[in-house]
């Protein structure tokens, strides 16, 4: 239920008051009738005006008993307070005015504003630095000695004592280059026939076929056409003939197997090479030919070629 209006403060009350707040002619003011009136009146009107949603709320269904009460309640509630708060206005106004002496303010101290305290900076920690590890100390690698340099010495062509065969002479092996394969041919007036022989070049061309010293010796004679006679010592020479091209000098040692000049057709219109084996049998010194030439032993082998008869063919060791 909404509460009660506040009842009417009888004059009996209301002379309660103080006597320094009443006027002297209260008793006798007419207005105070309907003063009283226009607030029984307004009090009445809130509350027909507190109680009516109420009601209709009710009657919509839109609150139940409880929140409809609360919300009555404080509507009311409310207006009977504004009323009270009005209705004590209106009296101060009449009342007789006292005049309060002004309030003295009071100084109040200005409350300090709060000073942020400054943050401390962290303290920065001290890093330790890495010592640095030293570094191992290579050893110097020992310089490699220079090996001593091998001057470059030149030997001369040691000219060895050649072989000698049973009759003395030396062992002598055909003027060719080793591999080299000569054919033996011998013609009739060549005088002696069987004695002198002529090579032809069975492994290449004769014209230009390398000529070689059949044993080591020392050259003692170049004659025509393009001869080359060598010592070999103890009486015993050697007669090339026809080379195109000498290749040593008078007094030159030679080795065997050592070049002494190309094959050709010096004197002769057929490239072949001239061969003989001569020994000093009266010890002059010359070592004539035709009248001490001998039969040609090459490579241990003794031979006599005749005229028209079969022609060996023969592969050189000479230096192998």
């Amino acid at each position: 239920m909404p509460p009660r209006p506040p009842r009417r403060r009888s004059a009996r009350h209301r002379s309660d008051a103080p006597s320094s707040l009443r006027r002297p002619d209260d008793s006798r003011t007419p207005r105070r009738p309907l003063l009283a009136l226009a607030v029984v009146a307004g009090v009445l009107a809130l509350t027909a005006g507190a109680v009516t949603p109420w009601i209709l709320a009710r009657q919509a269904g839109q609150l139940d008993d409880s929140a409809a009460k609360v919300t009555a309640y404080d509507s009311v509630s409310k207006q009977v307070d504004t009323a009270r708060e009005r209705v004590e206005r209106e009296r101060a106004s009449r009342s007789q005015t006292r005049v309060a002496p002004p309030a003295t303010p009071t100084a109040t101290a200005p409350t300090p504003k709060a000073t942020k305290k400054a943050t401390p900076k962290p303290t920065p920690k001290v890093t330790k630095k890495a010592t640095p590890k030293p570094e191992p100390t290579r050893k110097a690698a020992p310089k490699p000695e220079p090996k001593p340099t091998r001057k470059a010495v030149t030997r001369k062509p040691v000219v060895k004592k050649p072989a000698r065969s049973s009759d003395g002479r030396p062992d002598f092996a055909l003027p060719a280059r080793c591999g080299t394969r000569l054919r033996f041919t011998t013609y009739t007036g060549h005088a002696p026939d069987d004695m002198k022989i002529d090579f032809f070049n069975e492994s290449g061309p004769t014209d230009g076929m390398v000529v070689v010293a059949s044993a080591a010796g020392t050259v003692v004679k170049l004659s025509e056409p393009g001869g080359v006679k060598i010592d070999h010592g103890n009486g015993w020479y050697t007669l090339s003939l026809h080379l195109q091209e000498r290749d040593v000098s008078v007094g030159q040692k030679v080795g065997q197997g050592q070049r002494i000049g190309l094959a050709g057709a010096v004197g002769t219109g057929v490239a072949h090479l001239h061969y003989e084996q001569i020994y000093d049998g009266n010890h002059d010194g010359w070592a004539d030919t035709p009248g001490e030439i001998v039969h040609s032993r090459l490579q241990g082998v003794l031979y006599s070629v005749q005229p028209d008869s079969d022609e060996p063919v023969v592969a050189s060791t000479n230096s192998c």
